[in-house]
């Protein structure tokens, strides 16, 4: 029975919704009943998110872990989980948003997911009730995966968890937004399971969306040219 599950989360400049997302995050770890890390990762800030992380690490289960520079949405996450896995050797591995729009709950379900066989579960985002330009931006590039013969509905939808076996044969290098792809794209070509589970979307409730039109741009880009790298 696997005894421990750890999640990156990333945060920069999320000084307004931190307290709320570390809560949330806190309480659905706790709900699974395993042994939980849950790593925040201050991500450059250059609001108070560093000294909010500060506090909450003073509590059982969360760690702290500062970046000086902004390493990519990709980049705090693995920064995040390599923090994870030296600080011991957790069974499941993932990462969530630090925006505070899903809501953590669904991780038991994950969990369960994966404890009956699944390799990877993860979230598709339902109900949405982002901004009208993220919500454009995520389906035009859903639109481009799926195109692009990618199975998923919701690729980038997180939280994402899963064994730390796939977590280290996946290999993933990503440190910007195609990380959630390429995880993707490498659980599909290895016929690994992927369990999506629905999660509403909720509005933001403090802070400003990292998500824009160069962000979906740079995304359509890494996907054309990976399908390009890997077809057969």
């Amino acid at each position: 029975m696997p005894a421990s599950v750890a999640l990156s989360v990333p945060l920069f400049n999320e000084a307004a919704v931190v307290d709320d997302v570390v809560r949330t995050y806190a309480a659905a770890l706790t709900a699974t009943g395993l042994d939980w890390s849950l790593v925040l990762v201050n991500n450059g800030s250059h609001d108070d998110t560093g000294a909010r992380v500060d506090q909450w690490a003073e509590q059982p289960g969360v760690e702290a872990l500062h970046l000086n520079e902004n390493a990519g949405y990709g980049g705090g996450i693995l920064a995040g989980i390599r923090h994870a896995t030296r600080m011991g050797a957790p069974d499941f591995i993932g990462w969530g948003w630090g925006d505070g729009q899903v809501r953590p709950d669904v991780i038991p379900s994950l969990v369960d997911a994966l404890l009956r066989g699944a390799d990877i579960a993860k979230v598709r985002r339902v109900s949405r009730r982002d901004g009208w330009q993220r919500r454009l931006v995520t389906r035009n590039y859903a639109r481009l995966n799926r195109a692009l013969g990618t199975r998923s509905p919701d690729v980038n939808g997180c939280p994402k968890l899963m064994h730390r076996r796939v977590f280290e044969a996946a290999q993933l290098r990503s440190e910007d937004w195609f990380l959630d792809p390429e995880l993707l794209l490498r659980a599909e070509a290895r016929g690994w399971q992927v369990v999506e589970l629905p999660a509403a979307m909720e509005p933001r409730a403090g802070g400003r969306s990292k998500v824009n039109w160069r962000t979906a741009l740079s995304l359509g880009v890494q996907v054309c040219g990976w399908h390009l790298r890997n077809r057969s």
